[in-house]
């Protein structure tokens, strides 16, 4: 899952369909790996295989997200679940990778410098943020690019990331950071554009009604949240209400949503009406969580897909600002997350 920051459902408890995704994963000579990690991208559904190679999920019979194998030694493969019909064979190629070398000479600040600014805006710097631990921070390498200002981390192997706050281990393979800034610096303060990318398994380590209060809270105004609102057209003050400008708007007027089946939606964008002006977005709308927490979204795709999760599409097409990505790693949920 990818997100984006610029300057970076509630549904009752509902029902599942589910269906049986197998298969056995072998290397490039015919001969099964054990030990393989399967799982659908961001949640807490996965497996592993066994020492014929062969694994087996229930899963959401329509879904939007990735079934991701990963073993070390391999290149890690993609599938997409919506598209996978019956039993299939995985190959895994094995993988060299050169050993990296961090040139702190090269990147002008000390690795400290970069971790502690890693930390903040990958973890967050609120509770939930501070509560998380990187088991292995020393994958983590880094570069700096001077002439556009901008901070990239990288890592061969998954973040181990221990989230006491909200009860998981997240093993987290970080495909892309890259933080801007405005000015030549290592301070939060002055970032201006900042993404990451990657997916994630994650594991739960403890149930209390004390941690799940507080996952409820994390929930409460996210993505995941605005989108299975979206998707149930749930707007009021206590959930999301939708602006044009300054003006509250009703969402009807601007999102067409036709279910397709088993829990898949597609939603189509209403064009914004042109006045003149040309601009690349389809639409864009600014809201309020709980009447409170102002965001920001702009569509640059005249539709796409969510399901039952409220997992969705063109995830680079549709960009958040504000309160919303407020919250980062450290109070990211799993996707199959229920109240």
């Amino acid at each position: 899952m990818k997100i984006f920051l610029q300057v970076l459902l509630l549904f009752p408890l509902f029902l599942f369909s589910q269906s049986k995704i197998d298969g056995f994963v072998k290397d490039e000579k015919g001969e099964p790996i054990f030990g393989v990690s399967v799982y659908v991208d961001g949640s807490t559904i996965g497996t592993i295989t066994d020492e014929n190679g062969y694994f087996s999920l229930l899963i959401s019979s329509e879904s939007n997200s990735i079934l991701v194998f990963r073993n070390i030694g391999f290149k890690s493969e993609f599938y997409q679940i919506n598209k996978i019909t019956s039993s299939f064979n995985v190959i895994l190629k094995e993988e060299v990778k050169e050993l990296k070398e961090v040139v702190v000479g090269q990147n002008f600040f000390s690795r400290k410098q970069m971790l502690k600014l890693f930390r903040e805006q990958f973890l967050g710097i609120n509770v939930a943020g501070k509560n998380c631990i990187i088991e292995n921070e020393d994958e983590i390498y880094f570069d700096y690019d001077r002439k556009t200002l901008t901070l990239i981390a990288y890592s061969d192997q998954p973040l181990i990331i221990i989230n006491n706050y909200l009860g998981y281990k997240i093993e987290y393979q970080l495909i892309d950071f890259q933080c801007n800034f405005g000015k030549f610096s290592m301070n939060s303060e002055f970032v201006t554009q900042f993404q990451y990318a990657g997916n994630s398994l994650f594991t739960e380590i403890d149930s209390s009604s004390k941690i799940n209060k507080r996952r409820q809270k994390s929930y409460n105004g996210s993505t995941l949240h605005f989108f299975r609102n979206l998707i149930s057209n749930n707007w009021n003050k206590k959930e999301f209400t939708l602006y044009e400008g300054s003006f509250i708007t009703n969402p009807q007027l601007h999102f067409k949503q036709t279910q397709i089946e088993n829990g898949m939606y597609k939603i189509e964008v209403v064009p914004k009406k042109s006045i003149g002006i040309k601009t690349k977005f389809v639409n864009q709308f600014n809201m309020l969580f709980d009447n409170n927490e102002q965001s920001k979204i702009q569509f640059y795709t005249s539709e796409f897909y969510v399901d039952s999760y409220g997992v969705f599409t063109n995830y680079e097409s549709i960009i958040f600002s504000g309160a919303i990505v407020s919250k980062r790693i450290g109070d990211l949920l799993p996707t199959n997350f229920l109240k």
